[in-house]
């Protein structure tokens, strides 16, 4: 079984400024359903540039998750379903291949 850890970021407010705690949530009870288990390990804040130019800054909290490779689609969805009601143009997804977690 090949275990991958996949690091994203889950912006707390969408570019309009709206809270997208409701939308966090549904993302973290979705990752807790299809993977059994996150690590929320607090929050960042990132600046980059939109496709229109524009320079956007955010608050995200950050998440990271050790899990089986072939569960890498279902994470992918769930992102891209949050993408999709926040409103965002990208979600930060960072993913580690061959890593060696033990729990003792």
């Amino acid at each position: 079984m090949a275990q991958i850890k996949a690091t994203f970021l889950l912006p707390l407010k969408d570019n309009e400024g709206r809270d997208l705690a409701e939308e966090i949530g549904e993302a973290e009870a979705a990752c807790f359903i299809a993977l059994g288990a996150f690590t929320f390990s607090g929050y960042v804040k990132g600046t980059w540039r939109m496709e229109t130019g524009e320079r956007q800054q955010d608050t995200s909290a950050l998440y990271w998750v050790v899990m089986d490779e072939k569960k890498l689609p279902e994470l992918e969805r769930i992102l891209r379903h949050f993408k999709a009601r926040a409103n965002q143009e990208a979600i930060y997804l960072e993913i580690e291949h061959h890593v060696d977690v033990r729990f003792l």
